[in-house]
């Protein structure tokens, strides 16, 4: 018995001092140290071979076969300790690329790969609605707009998925990106998701934090839709599921200069280590991941989303879409994106039409384009073919009717179109009762502060206020002297009110 003790504690004493041996040393150095305990662990083992051969090995002071059992034991279990030791340290090392980590912080970060902790320290812990959130005091007040977005996105995936996200994520708030590509392990990221254990991480003051945010989420509803049908997690390819999160989060085919685009093989972007190093100087994966979605979607719809998503391989993958699409995927990646510039032309010759339409008055002809840039384009598009409408009703001078047009498109704007409908509708309710338009600015702030990322002027209010007051001439001698009224048809009414309201002040 007394020999067992001391074996225990020797194995204790041993595996503590390769913990900390290795632990503080980079990844060449702890291969290193790992090697001389492996040759101890060696001669050990074949030590204990002998004894239980011989029964005895008196150099060793092993008396009994049982003892050199009890010795063979230590040399395998020291070995185990080694090995996922040595495993961790290069794991961290390789990830983070930072040979010069202390002890606690390779502890830490392996720990935060594979479990629900943080990956930066002395962080608070808050819960919310089934998400647990890590994050310091300072960026506390960010949970509240977080978990707003989160409430609408759940419900949607939910709904289109078929998933059931009763709880279990973590989401990690950083202060800096230094933190933040120290935890992903790779430079010039916004945020990631941690497939280990499901947790998102993200700067919450990021200016499109949440696109940033509901792109990391529709990882983890994939993770969750996987788990829910039993299907390996890297059965879809990495350009789909990456391009597949950019679409959830509501990007745009605008923000790119398609002509100028590099498109690679897809296959060369099948697996996360190959996608993830793909990108050069003159290659994003992303835009092509994306574009090659949304062309998808705007060729078939959604629907076929979920159904590529059941694809039990990344080959029953490819076997669906092919057949969907008609062709093989190496002939598309030839011709989506020669597609969509065309389209992108075609857009371009509808709005330049449409404005020509407006300055001649032809109403009609405006609501029939504005109408067909509506049926195929994006949000963007789409946003600014409903500008066009309102445009039609400013230019007749029918300002109620477009207050009205744009209180119904405010109901249901997203976030980012929310403030410059705001803007507009406080300049068009000059027109009508300056109470509302400081009603509509007030707002307008409210929405800014929010959000956090939008460009918004905070002396703008106090015109407004100065509007509604008895200096309500200055009011509006400053707000023409700033050019704070941006829509074309509204300046030349308001100079037109004010001349009648205030001759010879304008």
């Amino acid at each position: 018995m007394k020999s067992i003790v001391k074996q225990f504690l020797l194995l204790l004493g041993c595996s503590s001092l390769a913990y900390f041996l290795i632990f503080n040393q980079g990844l060449i150095g702890g291969l290193m140290i790992a090697g001389m305990f492996f040759l101890v662990c060696l001669v050990v083992f074949s030590a204990s071979i002998i004894g239980v051969i011989k029964g005895s090995l008196k150099f060793m002071k092993l008396s009994n076969v049982r003892e050199a059992v009890g010795l063979m034991v230590f040399s395998i279990a020291l070995s185990l300790v080694v090995t996922f030791v040595t495993i961790i340290n290069s794991f961290v090392v390789y990830t983070t690329g930072d040979e010069n980590q202390a002890l606690n912080d390779k502890v830490r970060f392996f720990a935060s790969t594979v479990f629900q902790v943080s990956s930066q320290p002395e962080l608070l812990k808050t819960e919310k609605n089934g998400v647990t959130y890590y994050h310091s005091e300072n960026n506390k007040d960010s949970i509240a707009k977080i978990d707003e977005v989160l409430q609408e996105e759940r419900e949607s995936f939910n709904s289109f998925l078929g998933t059931h996200d009763q709880g279990g994520l973590t989401i990690e708030f950083h202060e800096d990106y230094d933190s933040l590509e120290t935890g992903y392990g790779a430079k010039d990221v916004a945020g990631y998701y941690n497939l280990g254990n499901k947790s998102i991480h993200l700067v919450p003051a990021d200016e499109n934090w949440e696109l940033i945010l509901v792109h990391e989420y529709s990882h983890y509803q994939s993770h969750l839709f996987s788990n829910q049908h039993s299907l390996p997690i890297t059965r879809i390819p990495s350009w789909f599921e990456e391009g597949l999160a950019d679409y959830f989060a509501e990007e745009s085919s605008g923000w790119y200069d398609l002509e100028s685009l590099e498109i690679v093989d897809f296959h060369d972007l099948d697996s996360q280590q190959d996608y993830d190093t793909a990108t050069t100087d003159t290659f994003d994966p992303y835009a092509q991941s994306f574009l090659a979605v949304e062309s998808l979607v705007a060729e078939h719809g959604e629907d076929f989303i979920p159904d590529l998503l059941m694809s039990r391989s990344t080959n029953a993958f490819y076997k669906k879409l092919e057949a969907m699409i008609g062709m093989e995927i190496e002939e598309y990646e030839e011709i989506f994106l020669e597609k969509m510039i065309a389209e992108q032309a075609q857009l371009d010759v509808w709005f330049q039409q449409a404005y020509e339409q407006l300055d001649k008055k032809d109403y009609s002809a405006v609501e029939q384009t504005a109408a067909a840039i509506k049926k195929v384009g994006d949000p963007y598009d789409i946003y600014a073919a409903e500008w066009l409408l309102l445009d039609v009703l400013l230019d007749q001078g029918e300002f109620e009717q477009g207050a009205d047009l744009l209180n119904r498109k405010i109901a249901e704007d997203t976030e980012e179109f929310l403030i410059d409908d705001l803007l507009l509708l406080a300049e068009i309710y000059l027109l009508i009762d300056p109470q509302l338009s400081l009603k509509a600015a007030l707002e307008a702030e409210r929405a800014y502060e929010e959000s956090g990322y939008y460009y918004y002027d905070e002396d703008l209010v106090p015109v407004y206020e100065k509007i509604n007051s008895e200096e309500a001439l200055a009011g509006y001698r400053q707000l023409l002297r700033e050019e704070w009224v941006y829509n074309p048809y509204v300046l030349d009414s308001l100079k037109d009110k004010l001349n009648k309201e205030y001759p010879g002040e304008f």
